[in-house]
């Protein structure tokens, strides 16, 4: 990925993170985190106590009993009831705050009843005036005598309506009344409650609360057992269902329940007061209540959570992106419902999810953004590449311009794959019609590229045969093989060339040459197959009557000599026929150095690489040294031969030894002709990065640097004084390239007027 991607990326993660930090933080989204705690609460809801039972003034004891409100003296005969069932405790979720002045009889016999029962628990509730508070209502005097405890009923609404927490102390000027489940379980298991120490006094004016605390809801109204008030009455219910149960008793008739929206009432069921005091004293028995993780640590959390989604989309495909995206929202809420469904941790998720949602169309406007870039950036290269390649295939491409920039796009890229499909097809078709086979591989010598000739002379149609075709050839010793085809040396762009024979006995000229990309790594090879069967008859014709030509005219050019010398030895010859003989001698001579110059060059022509064998330069330079030694002695000059440290040991190659001796002695006998006399010609070795130098250096007049490119010219004589001065056809020195040519390497002159010649033999090291 570029530099921009990755700031886009990381602008993007950040806007994101910073989106989720803030709405989890600043609750911005709190209606929808109230909706998934809801959706939570009714999954992950613990089981009903069965200790509970709450016996419901419900509409069938209304029925029975009569019009609420009933005489007290019908509570009275319900908590006897209950008393002699053996409940552990009875909380009395009816408000008994006025005494009854018109039926002082019922009030005392309620009164006696819950003196008597011991195990009565009564509510409180807030005074109010309008919408104010003005105090608090406590049960008349006459019945808080006789309870064991009291408590408050109050339930915190949240702003949605919805009632989710409550808290555990309450009160006018002080917070000393516990919640009526608290109040319960000091009566009903007073070790438990001890964990729910009062709060510190702090006496003041006003409404006051402390130890604020979420409900873990049992489940939907209607969870705890219930049973309807007249049973109790008419003794209908088996005293051991009551037995040590803690007993709620409340209205749950239609009409006049306090009834409250729950997070788990659902379908707009509200659940009774009574019901919901029953909850707070299941959770504070349990020990749970829900705790909300702070908002700092939530704000992190959720931008955690969406700078984990945006590492995972930075390099998945934009299907996986969406699923990841989708994925890791739905995990959020996953981990928000796990948190509270195992320990009770509620993590609002909407400000993650939120951010987790817009990570990918952000994310992924910005890629198609750089997607477009560089798609319009590639597209305006292949139309200025297409201006420049194969000008006569230009046609005349239609207009792009769109009201939709999308569809210009797409037409532009059309009318590349169009233009591309063109350039394919003129590749293709000229590959088939070139007149040599062409064979492009791959590193593994799988062949990639093929052309029909290639097919017709390897006598193979399919990729795979191609390569077979290929390995089966039989490459020269001399050649370097790796998997059955030429290895190529580092860097491998250096063309090498060999003559083979076909399966179908053919003669073939392969040239393999090493494909590298634009960093210099080797991505395949190249071979390139020519049919010379009949370059290589006509050749093998040609050679051959060079051969008879050579022979024929040395025979009588020998002859001739000798008779000339046979007329010298005689000595009767006058002045004027010696010269003439000196002179006949002269030519004679001159057109068996032809002759024999004409042999050596059809032999290095048609030089058979596959013959040739190992051989040491140092023992062949000497060896020329010494056949030239004589010519030199005549003219005063030294053979220095130089061979540096590694040229005994390591200066091996493979060749023809009787060629590379006439080439080097050509060498020195140029050397030694047109050289100074009394000077010293210096032949010397030395190691090449691939291969060896021979060298032989002169110290005569130099060649001028615009004569240097005819040296190596078949009778390529200079027009200067000193090749005037020597005899000689032009010869010498085309053997020498031909010799280095057919060995692999190849032949190099350096000349400084007035200072010297230096002719250079390059040759492959031996691998």
């Amino acid at each position: 990925m570029t530099e921009r991607g990755l700031f886009e990326w990381l602008i993007v993660t950040l806007l994101c993170a910073a989106l989720a930090t803030a709405a989890t933080g600043g609750g911005w989204l709190w209606r929808m985190d109230q909706v998934a705690y809801d959706a939570a609460m009714s999954v992950a809801r613990p089981a009903a106590d069965p200790q509970v039972v709450i016996v419901a003034v419900d509409d069938p004891s209304l029925a029975e009993i009569g019009r609420w409100p009933w005489r007290r003296s019908v509570h009275a005969a319900l908590i006897e009831r209950l008393s002699e069932a053996g409940v552990r405790s009875i909380v009395m979720d009816i408000i008994l705050s006025e005494a009854n002045s018109a039926d002082p009889e019922a009030d005392r016999q309620l009164a006696e009843a819950i003196r008597d029962s011991g195990r009565v628990i009564l509510p409180l509730i807030q005074a109010t005036r309008g919408n104010a508070i003005v105090g608090e209502a406590p049960p008349a005097p006459i019945f808080a005598a006789g309870a064991v405890g009291i408590g408050h009923i109050h339930v915190e609404f949240d702003p949605d309506g919805i009632a989710r927490s409550i808290y555990l102390w309450e009160g006018d000027g002080e917070a000393r009344h516990p919640q009526l489940g608290l109040a319960a379980l000091q009566h009903a298991e007073p070790a438990r409650a001890a964990r729910y120490v009062a709060p510190a006094a702090a006496f003041g004016t006003g409404w006051h609360r402390a130890d604020w605390l979420r409900i873990p809801f049992a489940g939907p109204p209607g969870s705890f057992r219930y049973i309807s008030y007249a049973d109790v009455l008419r003794g209908d219910v088996d005293p051991a269902a009551l037995r040590d149960k803690v007993v709620f008793v409340g209205a749950t008739a239609v009409g006049m329940a306090d009834s409250v929206p729950t997070p788990t009432s659902g379908f707009n069921r509200p659940m009774p007061g009574v019901e919901v005091n029953a909850n707070v004293y299941a959770a504070l028995k349990r020990g749970e209540a829900v705790r909300l993780m702070p908002r700092p640590v939530a704000a992190a959390l959720a931008g955690g959570i969406v700078v984990l989604l945006m590492g995972l989309m930075l390099r998945a495909a934009p299907r996986s992106a969406l699923v990841i995206a989708f994925t890791v929202s739905a995990a959020s809420l996953a981990v928000s419902w796990a948190a509270l469904h195992m320990a009770m941790w509620w993590f609002p998720p909407a400000g993650a999810v939120l951010g987790c949602l817009l990570c990918y169309p952000l994310w992924s406007w910005r890629r198609l953004e750089a997607a477009q870039r560089h798609l319009d950036s590639q597209l305006e290269v292949l139309d200025r590449d297409a201006a420049k390649l194969f000008p006569a295939m230009q046609v005349e491409l239609p207009p792009t311009h769109a009201v939709d920039p999308l569809q210009a796009r797409i037409r532009r890229v059309n009318q590349a794959v169009r233009r591309q499909r063109d350039l394919h097809r003129f590749v293709v078709d000229t590959l088939d019609h070139l007149p040599v086979g062409a064979v492009v591989t791959n590193p593994a010598h799988q062949v990639m590229l093929c052309n029909l000739e290639a097919s017709r002379l390897l006598e193979a149609a399919e990729p795979l045969t191609v390569a077979r075709a290929l390995k089966s050839l039989e490459w020269p010793p001399g050649v370097p093989t790796d998997g059955g085809l030429p290895r190529h040396d580092e860097g491998g762009a250096a063309v090498r060339t060999v003559e083979l024979d076909a399966p179908n006995g053919a003669r073939l000229l392969v040239s393999v040459a090493g494909l590298v990309d634009s960093a210099g790594r080797p991505i395949g090879s190249v071979f390139g197959l020519a049919d010379i069967t009949r370059i290589h008859d006509a050749q093998r014709s040609r050679e051959e009557t060079m051969h008879y030509l050579s022979h024929d005219m040395r025979s009588p050019i020998a002859s001739i000599l000798t008779l000339i010398e046979a007329e010298q030895l005689a000595g009767d010859t006058t002045a004027s026929g010696h010269a003439l003989l000196n002179q006949l001698t002269r030519y004679a001579r001159s057109a068996l150095k032809l002759a024999d110059d004409l042999f050596r060059l059809v032999r290095a022509d048609a030089i058979d690489a596959s013959q040739f064998t190992e051989i040491s330069l140092a023992t062949v330079m000497q060896d020329a040294a010494d056949e030239i030694w004589a010519l030199a002695k005549a003219r005063g000059v030294t053979i220095a031969v130089q061979i540096d440290n590694r040229g005994h040991d390591e200066g091996y190659v493979r060749g023809d030894r009787d060629l590379l001796r006439r080439a080097l002695v050509n060498l020195l006998g140029n050397a030694v002709k047109y050289g100074r006399p009394d000077s010293t010609v210096e032949l010397a070795l030395a190691r090449e990065r691939d291969g060896w130098a021979v060298s032989v250096r002169d110290h005569g007049e130099g060649i001028r640097q615009d004569l240097l490119p005819r040296l190596f010219q078949r009778f390529g004589r200079l027009p200067t004084a000193a090749s005037r001065r020597e005899a000689g056809i032009g010869l010498g020195l085309m053997i020498v390239k031909t010799v280095a040519e057919r060995h692999g390497g190849r032949a190099s002159v350096a000349s400084t007027p007035g200072q010297g010649t230096t002719f250079t033999l390059h040759l492959p090291a031996l691998r």
